[in-house]
């Protein structure tokens, strides 16, 4: 049973100030947000982190909404997290589809939500009009990691590497150890920010501000991207794709999609000089502008 702060019909109008809600799925609660006028995109991953990623420009041309999947909702006690599947987010996010009213629409996913997104394209391509992929890697763990430190090694300033290291050593690893597992999550993404942000000082401590952290189901996500294949078939996969990339991106680094490339269908792929692993935040007029365009929705 879902929770609306509007009636059910309201949410499949364009909402002019937020609509928020949840739905119970089988071993978690997953919250939604819709922000915005006009056509629907809908952006997986979490309904309070990546909300706050996103420019005013896109909210003026674009119905966002947002959902959590499971490793960042809230669970409700099944003890269902072992027993999370590939399979299982896209039958979460096909549920939503059917709880909002949203029944063709462009499907975005940022980092591994990408690979996410693109698996319920594959098993549900009559619904996603166009897929959008920022920051995702096109392969496995082991080779984004891989990829990663060879990107960082060679490409990296002194100044950012030294940042990185003092980052580092700030971390008390006994303090770590009695923290909650959720902020010890957020306290390593934080001190790892040289790696992840255009900008090497970036706190992205606000960001994480109220969102859960189910670390258990974060480890069985990761796990799927252990042995993952990325690819896609036109025969099964028609939409366009978009392929967004930082050039600071020292976490999923640019070099792995442009190897890539030639072995794919053809996607649109842009990559922004000023960006590290979330371009919509970090140059949010370039991407809007980049994201409107490639919808044919004109300039923001």
């Amino acid at each position: 049973m879902s929770q609306r702060t509007r009636l059910p019909s309201e949410s499949r109008q364009v909402p002019e100030s937020p609509v928020e809600g949840s739905l119970e799925v089988r071993g978690a609660t997953l919250r939604f947000r819709q922000e915005g006028q006009g056509p629907a995109v809908l952006v997986v991953g979490s309904s309070v982190y990546y909300p706050r990623t996103f420019s005013a420009a896109l909210r003026a041309s674009c119905r966002l909404s947002f959902m959590d999947l499971r490793h960042f909702a809230h669970g409700n006690g099944s003890g269902l997290a072992k027993g999370i599947t590939l399979n299982a987010y896209c039958e979460d996010i096909e549920a939503m589809c059917v709880e909002l009213g949203l029944e063709r629409f462009v499907l975005m996913g940022h980092s591994h939500h990408g690979n996410v997104a693109l698996e319920y394209a594959k098993r549900y391509p009559g619904r996603v009009s166009r897929l959008v992929l920022i920051g995702t890697p096109p392969c496995d763990v082991s080779r984004t990691l891989e990829a990663g430190q060879h990107y960082w090694d060679a490409n990296a300033s002194g100044a950012r590497k030294t940042a990185l290291e003092q980052n580092h050593a700030l971390l008390d690893e006994s303090a770590m150890a009695s923290l909650p597992p959720g902020e010890a999550f957020v306290a390593r993404y934080v001190a790892d920010g040289p790696r992840f942000w255009y900008d090497p000082h970036y706190d992205a401590t606000p960001l994480w501000q109220g969102v859960p952290i189910d670390t258990e189901a974060f480890t069985a996500f990761r796990n799927f991207f252990v042995d993952y294949r990325f690819y896609w078939r036109l025969v099964d996969l028609s939409a366009p794709v978009l392929v967004v990339m930082g050039r600071h991106d020292y976490v999923v680094p640019p070099t792995l999609w442009e190897s890539r490339l030639p072995d794919l269908p053809p996607v649109t792929y842009r990559l922004l000089e000023r960006s590290g692993h979330t371009p919509q935040l970090e140059e949010p007029e370039a991407f809007a502008r980049l994201l409107l365009e490639w919808l044919g929705l004109g300039k923001p």
